[in-house]
């Protein structure tokens, strides 16, 4: 069998060829240069008007190709996005692991307690503490949930404000709008210790409006990352048979020349502004008109940006543990387990909505959290894989057993080194009879109870006394209390 497996038949993670990354590169150059993109800001289409794009009454605007060809080879193919505490420091892009954030943006959460409900700031402190706490994740994010009850005009003020304070792990930042951004910017020096924003410190997801649109306010904000040298982290969102053509191709090919467009503002405004390359499509269910997330063309997507990606020299974003389901439960397990390894093992190195993800995005639970995280450390230990050498065969030891003997509570490790099999944090593997009298616990009950523990072991990391007072009079002066 080849190792690409395809004589026996299976599929590669690679499922584009060159020639079909080119074919979907020239589909995307077409869009561009005859079709168009809508740009709602002035100074977007001014940019592009004035390295020979062309904007026609309705603002949407083209331009020829060589300004985007040249404009995304200007990007980096990768960076670090540097934390508070630099031991937490991560690079995006490369050979390395991939970079793993929450979930983003849903405005309710499902505990094992309590149900489904709409998230709260208590959610949003303990969903912002479980990604300090959790080694699998890398990166704190933003919007972890969306409490309905934060003021939307104040409430990124405080959302970020808890993430610079509560962990020291690298961060997402608001976006929607140039005051946003700003914002942002101003509160990250603060914390950072670093007013001039010299390095990257918080990435930004900036979502194309599909088909083939860009609003205001999320230009507002990706100039303004790009102009700070913070890296945006441009995904267009569509939807299949939707905002999409209702086949794969074609609407790979519309995303992908909506990114390109967002990518080739960046360099415009700033050249080598890192920025991520993502495309988190979907489709509809047909027969109930809803978004679907957790399915085998998602993964085709993720397999999909990941390939693009590489062909345009980016990093990639893509993927996480999605999945459509209502509750923890199986379905939720084997779609998320089945699309984080997709978005593992295809090479995506920003993993957004990485845990804890519930009902196609609208939805968090805590839970769920630390079932994903155990997920990903699963996938961790698969990449790392074994030594195959003289000390790690271990000759001797199995010369000195006894033949229909065992190994069992054999002194030391192998002679290599090897630190024995992997062990779950949490979830059980023990006999039945142990199992059921300590209670017969599901792996949602045993969840809940990690999380529990996890959150009375989360200490908060320090932060420089003067920098936290003069973030919190930031906050307080422009958001609020």
């Amino acid at each position: 069998m080849d190792h690409d497996g395809t004589a026996t038949g299976l599929p590669s993670l690679d499922r584009l060829d060159e020639e079909e990354c080119t074919a979907i590169h020239e589909a995307s150059m077409r869009i561009l240069e005859e079709f168009g993109v809508k740009l709602g800001h002035e100074r977007a289409r001014s940019l592009l008007e004035s390295h020979g794009g062309h904007v026609d009454e309705r603002d949407v605007v083209t331009v020829p190709r060589e300004v985007v060809e040249d404009a995304v080879r200007a990007a980096p193919s990768s960076f670090t996005l540097h934390a508070r505490n630099p031991a937490n420091d991560v690079v995006v892009g490369g050979d390395g692991p991939p970079v793993r954030t929450p979930g983003y943006g849903p405005p309710n959460v499902r505990t094992y307690a309590e149900g489904r409900r709409p998230a709260t700031r208590a959610d949003y402190e303990r969903l912002v503490k479980l990604a300090q706490v959790e080694t699998a994740i890398g990166c704190t994010g933003y919007r972890v949930c969306e409490p309905p009850a934060i003021d939307e005009a104040t409430g990124h003020y405080e959302m970020l404000e808890r993430a610079l304070t509560l962990t020291d792990k690298p961060v997402m930042g608001p976006t929607y709008g140039e005051e946003r951004a700003r914002a942002c910017m101003e509160m990250v020096g603060i914390a950072t210790g670093d007013p001039e924003l010299a390095r990257p410190y918080v990435a930004g997801l900036v979502n194309t409006v599909p088909p083939r649109s860009l609003e205001r306010e999320m230009l507002g904000g990706l100039l303004t990352y790009a102009e700070h040298g913070q890296p945006p982290i441009v995904s267009s969102f569509t939807v299949a048979g939707a905002s999409g053509p209702p086949t794969l191709a074609a609407s790979l090919a519309q995303a992908n020349a909506e990114n390109l467009l967002a990518i080739t503002l960046t360099q415009l405004v700033n050249p080598g502004t890192p920025v991520v390359y993502g495309v988190p499509t979907a489709t509809v269910d047909p027969r109930y008109g809803s978004l679907s997330i957790g399915t085998p063309e998602s993964a085709l997507f993720v397999a999909a940006a990941a390939r693009l990606a590489t062909f345009y020299g980016l990093p990639s974003r893509a993927g996480g543990g999605l999945s459509d389901a209502k509750s923890v439960d199986h379905q939720s397990g084997f779609e998320s387990m089945f699309l984080q390894t997709v978005t593992d093992f295809a090479g995506i190195d920003f993993v957004l909505n990485a845990a804890g993800i519930l009902e196609s995005y609208s939805t968090i639970s805590p839970e769920k959290f630390v079932l994903d995280c155990e997920a990903m450390r699963c996938l961790d230990r698969f990449r790392e894989g074994f030594a195959v050498d003289e000390a790690h065969l271990d000759l001797e030891r199995i010369g000195g057993t006894d033949p229909a003997g065992h190994f069992v509570g054999a002194a030391g490790s192998a002679a290599g080194g090897e630190s024995g099999f992997f062990r779950s944090a949490f979830v059980d593997k023990r006999a039945h009879r142990d199992w059921a009298d300590d209670g017969g616990k599901s792996a949602f009950e045993q969840a809940h109870e990690r999380v529990e523990r996890r959150l009375a072991a989360y200490e908060r990391p320090p932060m420089d006394a003067d920098a936290e007072r003069e973030l919190a009079a930031y906050v307080a002066e422009h958001g609020g209390d």
